[in-house]
């Protein structure tokens, strides 16, 4: 039964809220007192039968008793997140447990930011069951095997095998629960794992959840706000600037610790549906980040790796993950099913593998290519819709209005786009992290796909409740946030509001798909060095025509400032690849000049830096993998 409260403003009006519980109603001796908790409002007191205030419109009483002084001066927090994803919401939600003050800043909403927003299907963990496969020890081998040297497995061991119970019961807690209705989790195998290590559930929840969560944490937080650039002091990060996308406000954001939880870099090369936004992860997802970071001092890794999936023909979206682990199968036009000549696990190989597979059957003659769910067992057939249907909201319907049954007819697929990222889910690229999440640059922190060794989600839950725990023991740490330059604000908001000439000519639109079809040409599966010098040649022309392209409206403006952080990513990838003289993960860096993988030369991370004239520095590190 649902219970209402109800405040009669006339005869003929009133507001009415759903509530989720009364916790209190008693009467004084000159009112009656009730408080209530709702999803709405959260928790709300009423006299007599009227509103007198709520949580979530308690920040306007507030703001009518606050010194003028105090609104004028910049926001002051202990830890401020750029990113309101995953990663970031994990992040505040643990830096508040730690009794920091927090600030989310998202240039989307964060009820719905980030590319898990529309829903994930899975999340990877061991259990420690018993069995051999299914424990800690098992997993670090895997990764280390995995990675092929490119992942430093004391992070892996720190950010993910340490907060991994932590992320299990934050699941929990939020009510986005990953056990099936009898209590058990329903587990399956692919990509070359040892064991099921994938938990299959519908995550479709998980974000608004977050966000309700963080907001009664009392996390502040600036929706619709792009962060324009860090801001630094002495080398050290005091803060961030942006702008408001609906109104055009600045804003400057002090804090003693900053984490970048922004994901990763899409939108980098053209896809196959010929549609900007039509992109198998989240289309907001621009390398602010991590260029950001880079421009703030710090390094990045793995740049140079490539990532392409396996997608329904003409609907460029992920969400087939867990079909390889309940069963299904990549044939031919011919009918073969063909992954076992890639492959000695075929079908449970990596996904670079299919992704290979798929490019090199159409390339011989052999294709359309089909996912074939036809021998997935009964069992498991009944998980079949329910995880497409939390993946994109649209992916089931999508299969409607073409007639597809998976379960009797095979569905055409295509590769992907490619995006800057990690070639498996065991390493990625980003943001450079220690084991603590830190960086290089003191007081950054960066976890999630925008981290170089924190892809996928069950990482970016981890990496999220990591990096708040050890930006809030930094903060602690602190006599008081360190102080802003002046200059340097007032030369971002230069920067931010130069693009509203109106005599610039060039739009973000032309801007974007000319970056998209240099890298595409000249950074794609197959790279050559005359191919990168060609598209290295072309970006420097790109960057140096940059200044011509112009903002109509703040919209345009948000548009502009992501692609400009495309472009700088796209430098890093095409330098990074032109760098690593060999091929490693397959079509993620296959070098047709270098097609071999050379260990005795490239066993380690390529780590890319930003010189005083923002020139690109460029270097091999050896990476802590016992198992490489």
């Amino acid at each position: 039964m649902e219970f209402w409260f109800s405040e009669l403003h006339t005869g003929n009006v009133k507001l009415s809220i759903k509530i989720e519980k009364q916790l209190f109603s008693g009467e004084s001796e000159y009112q009656r007192i009730d408080v209530f908790d709702s999803e709405e409002f959260g928790k709300f007191i009423s006299l007599d039968g009227e509103i007198v205030f709520s949580e979530k419109d308690e920040f306007i009483y507030d703001e009518m008793v606050t010194h003028v002084p105090m609104a004028v001066h910049p926001c002051v927090k202990d830890v401020l997140i750029i990113g309101g994803g995953v990663c970031g919401l994990n992040a505040a939600l643990t830096a508040r447990e730690q009794g920091r003050s927090v600030i989310v800043m998202d240039k989307a909403v964060i009820e719905r930011s980030g590319h898990i927003a529309g829903g994930i299907d899975h999340f990877l963990a061991y259990m420690d069951t018993g069995a051999e496969w299914d424990t800690r020890e098992a997993y670090l081998e895997f990764t280390g095997k995995s990675a092929r040297g490119v992942t430093n497995i004391d992070v892996v061991d720190s950010v993910y095998c340490q907060e991994l119970p932590h992320a299990l019961k934050r699941f929990e807690e939020i009510n986005c629960t990953l056990r099936q209705p009898d209590g058990t989790y329903y587990r399956t195998k692919s990509y070359g794992q040892p064991g099921p290590w994938w938990i299959n559930f519908n995550g479709k929840r998980m974000k608004p959840l977050l966000a309700k969560a963080a907001r009664k944490a009392g996390c502040a937080v600036l929706d619709r706000v792009v962060t324009a650039d860090l801001l630094t002091n002495g080398g050290t990060v005091c803060g961030a600037a942006g702008f408001d996308i609906r109104t055009g406000d600045f804003h400057i954001i002090r804090a003693g610790a900053v984490i970048i939880s922004t994901g990763g870099t899409n939108r980098l090369y053209s896809n196959p549906s010929g549609m900007s936004f039509n992109t198998w992860m989240c289309p907001a997802d621009t390398g602010d980040g991590e260029a950001m970071s880079l421009r703030a001092g710090a390094e990045l890794a793995n740049i140079e790796f490539l990532r392409m999936t396996v997608v329904p023909r003409s609907f460029n979206a992920a969400g087939l993950n867990a079909l390889s682990g309940m069963g299904a199968v990549l044939i031919n036009a011919k009918g073969e099913a063909f992954m076992d000549r890639y492959h000695p696990l075929g079908m449970k190989g990596p996904r670079y593998k299919m992704v290979q597979g798929v490019l090199n059957e159409m390339r011989e003659g052999r294709g359309p290519v089909y996912m074939d769910c036809r021998g997935i067992d009964p069992e498991a057939q009944k998980h079949l819709i329910a995880t497409l249907s939390c993946d994109k909201d649209s992916f089931k319907d999508y299969f409607e209005q073409l007639g597809i049954d998976l379960t009797a007819t095979p569905m055409e697929v295509d590769t992907s786009e490619g995006m800057q990222g990690g070639p498996n889910e065991v390493c990625g690229s980003g943001v450079k992290i220690n084991k603590d999440c830190g960086t290089n640059v003191p007081g950054l922190y960066a976890g999630g796909n925008g981290a170089d060794q924190c892809r996928s989600l069950h990482m970016a839950v981890t990496s999220g409740i990591h990096a708040g725990r050890m930006a809030a023991h930094y903060c602690a740490s602190l006599p008081s946030a360190p102080e802003p330059d002046e200059a340097q604000i007032q030369r971002i908001h230069e920067r931010v509001y130069a693009p509203l000439d109106p005599e610039r000519s060039i739009g973000w639109k032309e801007f974007e798909m000319t970056l998209q079809r240099i890298l595409t040409e000249g950074a794609g599966p197959c790279r050559t060095e005359k191919k990168l010098l060609r598209a290295k040649e072309k970006l420097e022309q790109v960057q140096a025509a940059s200044g011509l392209v112009g903002a109509k409206d703040l919209h345009d403006l948000l548009r502009l400032h992501e692609v400009h952080n495309l472009l700088t990513i796209g430098r890093c990838t095409v330098d990074a690849a032109l760098y690593r003289q060999e091929s490693r993960f397959g079509n993620c860096h296959f070098r047709e000049d270098f097609p071999e993988q050379d260990d005795e030369r490239f066993l380690g991370q390529v780590v890319v830096s930003a010189e005083s004239d923002g020139k690109l520095k460029l270097e091999l590190r050896r990476t802590d993998n016992p198992y490489a």
